[in-house]
């Protein structure tokens, strides 16, 4: 389905982009319309609202509105992936548990790719100083960069390292920072690509490197591919 919605949004872009030529963009509404009305939603309410919105508009040849209605539409749906998306990630890993409840952002169409946020934090409940956190970004501008460094480990910066969390290729970086009591912890961030989505896994106080992708290896990179619709 969000393979789907996906699509959806491409169209809605189209027509976005489209110029003030009023009959090109009376069609691609139509396309879009058509498509959106064809699927069940997962939060179909306000979604469903903002639809029928857009197609009084089209009546009334309001385009400009019409497009307005759409993109509340997308937002709607968009939060609904990232709230599923956000039921993916383990509330405990590797004897850190999750501290609070996801929080999940939908941007605006044009900021930042249009994407989805999805994070979630963990803390050892013995060992303050050791946490994480994992932030999926979908449909992320930075992944083209990452793809860039990956297929050319030369032009990292430095302290970067090419890594593998599982069968998938990451971006790795850590850093000694002080914990705060005169003891010194690792602070490692690790960048994963699934397609244009981004995962970042951020650690403090793990032992080793290999501690920090046994942690990371524990999300479902299948489920989160197939949620964000990769």
């Amino acid at each position: 389905m969000h393979i789907f919605v996906r699509s959806i949004i491409c169209i809605l872009q189209m027509v976005i982009l489209t110029c003030l030529n009023a009959q090109p963009m009376k069609k691609l509404l139509f396309l879009f319309l058509a498509a959106a009305c064809s699927m069940q939603l997962a939060a179909q309410g306000q979604a469903d609202a903002f639809i029928k919105e857009a197609q009084a508009f089209l009546v009334k040849k309001d385009y400009k509105q019409a497009v307005l209605s759409l993109q509340d539409a997308i937002n709607e749906i968009n939060q609904a992936i990232a709230s599923q998306t956000g039921e993916l990630l383990p509330d405990e890993i590797n004897g850190l548990k999750a501290e609070g409840e996801v929080e999940t952002t939908s941007a605006a169409m044009g900021m930042m790719g249009g994407g989805l946020q999805i994070t979630k934090r963990y803390r050892h409940p013995a060992n303050p100083n050791n946490d994480a956190e994992v932030q999926i970004l979908a449909n992320s501008p930075m992944v083209a960069t990452l793809n860039m460094y990956l297929s050319n480990p030369s032009v990292m910066g430095a302290g970067y390292k090419s890594v593998r969390v599982g069968t998938t290729r990451a971006i790795a970086k850590t850093d000694i920072e002080d914990n705060g009591s005169g003891g010194k912890v690792r602070a490692t961030e690790i960048q994963i690509p699934l397609g244009q989505t981004l995962i970042f896994v951020r650690t403090n106080g793990f032992a080793t490197e290999q501690d920090e992708l046994a942690f990371a290896t524990k999300l479902d990179m299948d489920k989160i591919r197939a949620a964000v619709g990769e």
